[in-house]
C-alpha cells in the first residue's frame, strides 16, 4: 500500500483536546444511528413485518444518514486510513452504506483515527445532505473522493458498489411503504431518526447542537 504524506501539522493535532472531543462526539453519533436503526427494526416487527423486511426497510430509511456521516468521516481521515477502510469494508458498502452499521469495529476504528479538520492534502468537497440522500449524486461524490486517494473506478467499482439488486421489491406489498404503517417518525430518512441528530452541516434537531462545526449531543434526561 502506498504511503501518503500528511498535511503539515496534522499529526500534531493527535493529542489536542479538539481532536479527542471530535472523535468522542462522532462515536456517539455513530452509536446513535445504530440505536435508532435498531428501534426502527423493532417497531416494524411490532407492526407485523418479518425480520428481513424490517431490516431492509430500516436500511433504506437510514442509508442517506449513513452516507452523510461516512462522507464527512472519510474526508477527516488520513489517506492511508481510508485505504485500510476500503480493504476491510463489506462489499457493496458504497451502494448500501447501511451495511456498515453492522460492521463494527470498522467505523469506530476509523473514527478513532479521524481529525476535526479535513485531513487530505488534495482539495476536497464536503458532502451535503442533498448529495447523501441521492443515490446517483452520492455515487459520483464517493468515487471522486476515492480517486483522490488513488483508487480508480475500474479498480474499486465492484468492491464498493457491486451488483446491487433492487432488494425490497419482491418482499411483498406493504414492505416498500412500511413507513406508512409505522406512523409518524418512521416514514422518511429524516423522520426515521425521530428526535435524534440529523448529521448534516448546519442542520439541527432536538438533542444536538453545533459548536464550531462539530455536532455535540445533549443529554435530554
Amino acid at each position: 500500500m502506498a504511503t501518503h504524506v500528511d498535511p503539515p501539522g496534522l499529526l500534531e493535532m493527535e493529542t489536542l483536546p479538539q481532536t479527542t472531543n471530535y472523535r468522542a462526539e462522532r462515536l456517539k453519533l455513530w452509536e446513535l444511528l445504530r440505536g435508532k436503526r435498531d428501534e426502527y427494526v423493532a417497531r416494524a416487527q411490532q407492526h407485523g413485518a418479518t425480520a428481513a423486511a424490517a431490516a431492509e426497510a430500516a436500511g433504506r430509511s437510514f442509508r442517506g444518514e449513513v452516507n452523510l456521516f461516512l462522507g464527512e468521516l472519510l474526508t477527516h481521515s488520513r489517506k492511508d486510513d481510508v485505504l485500510e477502510f476500503l480493504m476491510n469494508a463489506p462489499r457493496e458498502w458504497g451502494a448500501r452504506s447501511e451495511l456498515l452499521l453492522d460492521a463494527d469495529p470498522l467505523i469506530p476504528s476509523l473514527v478513532a483515527r479521524s481529525f476535526p479538520i479535513g485531513a487530505w492534502v488534495d482539495r476536497y468537497e464536503e458532502i451535503s445532505k442533498r448529495v447523501a440522500d441521492d443515490k446517483k449524486q452520492w455515487s459520483t461524490w464517493l468515487m471522486a473522493r476515492l480517486e483522490q486517494v488513488g483508487q480508480t473506478y475500474a479498480k474499486m467499482a465492484d468492491r464498493v458498489f457491486g451488483v446491487v439488486e433492487t432488494a425490497g421489491q419482491g418482499v411483498g406489498e406493504g414492505v416498500g411503504e412500511l413507513g406508512k404503517g409505522l406512523g409518524g417518525g418512521l416514514g422518511s430518512i429524516g423522520e426515521g431518526i425521530g428526535g435524534a441528530v440529523k448529521i448534516a452541516v448546519g442542520v439541527l434537531s432536538v438533542g444536538a447542537v453545533v459548536i464550531g462545526g462539530i455536532y455535540l449531543l445533549r443529554d435530554k434526561s
